[in-house]
């Protein structure tokens, strides 16, 4: 009995990803060069076992980022794509176009010797660190398909969200774009449900951040566009330790990031879009 109910819980599951790469594959069809419609599309073929075809997609996102010169989407192309293997002659030549535009992406800010403690250094905390500040419309996708993949949004709800989440990357304002921030911003009925089972699933522990008092100094181990972009704020310290507030609990390269930024270990915490968007606001932006 168990195993029927799991075949058809799981036919029910690739159903659902049917129908939504049919969505992304109609948004490809009036507009073809829709990264994030690429990304998902790429994403969805590999979670139903079709790696030819998310390859494909792959492959066509790499032509766009080379044609648009995004250093920072080509060093995680690149990655992915080393992941199919270089031997075939397709990856192997969209590599090839991708590695020279990847390498600015790590290659860091310069320190002149004239360059003082004083100027590099405000008081507590460490010279900055150059670290990737651009949104990453991916992160946010795998982030929505993994509550999609639970059963905590519906296929319409994926469906809106990546549609807003696009939008919204390409909106050119300097605001914070994350999955929690779109489905609030819906009035979502199960954002506490969300909440939790994120929490439970990434294993980080829920805060109010308007139980504490941001400090300038702190909050100053990230750049401020860095803290709207990524979505994440540092809100107060332990000893030498930092604490931090992230929107996206599942991104392991943001958290990696900001541990290169701050240069100390790191607690990380998730919190309500809107207390994220108010901690912000009341940090200087000089």
């Amino acid at each position: 009995m168990a195993d029927k109910q799991n075949r058809t819980t799981a036919a029910e599951s690739e159903t659902d990803v049917w129908n939504a790469i049919a969505a992304f594959e109609k948004i490809l069809e009036a507009i073809p060069d829709d990264r994030s419609s690429l990304e998902t599309l790429s994403h969805a073929y590999e979670h139903i076992g079709d790696r030819a075809r998310a390859l494909d997609y792959l492959l066509r996102l790499g032509e766009i980022v080379a044609r648009e010169q995004d250093a920072e989407a080509a060093a995680d192309l690149v990655e992915k794509l080393r992941g199919y293997g270089t031997s075939n002659d397709q990856v192997s030549a969209v590599v090839q176009r991708l590695q020279p535009l990847a390498a600015r992406a790590v290659t860091p800010v310069p320190v002149t010797e004239s360059t003082t403690a004083e100027e590099t250094e405000p008081a507590g905390v460490q010279a900055p660190v150059h670290v990737p500040v651009k949104f990453r419309v991916a992160d946010e996708l795998s982030f929505a398909w993994k509550l999609f993949e639970a059963g905590e949004i519906s296929q319409e709800d994926y469906a809106a969200v990546a549609h807003d989440l696009a939008e919204l990357s390409v909106d050119g304002h300097l605001s914070t774009v994350s999955v929690l921030h779109v489905l609030e911003n819906k009035a979502f009925a199960g954002m506490e449900r969300v909440m939790g089972y994120v929490s439970r699933e990434s294993k980080t522990p829920i805060v109010s951040l308007l139980a504490f008092e941001l400090q300038a100094d702190p909050a100053k181990m990230l750049s401020h566009e860095f803290i709207i972009r990524r979505g994440a704020v540092v809100f107060g310290m332990i000893k030498a330790d930092v604490m931090v507030a992230v929107m996206n609990p599942f991104d392991h390269a943001l958290r990696k990031d900001i541990e290169k930024a701050t240069g100390r270990k790191c607690h990380f915490f998730m919190t309500l879009p809107k207390e994220f968007d108010a901690a912000v606001a009341a940090l200087p932006t000089d």
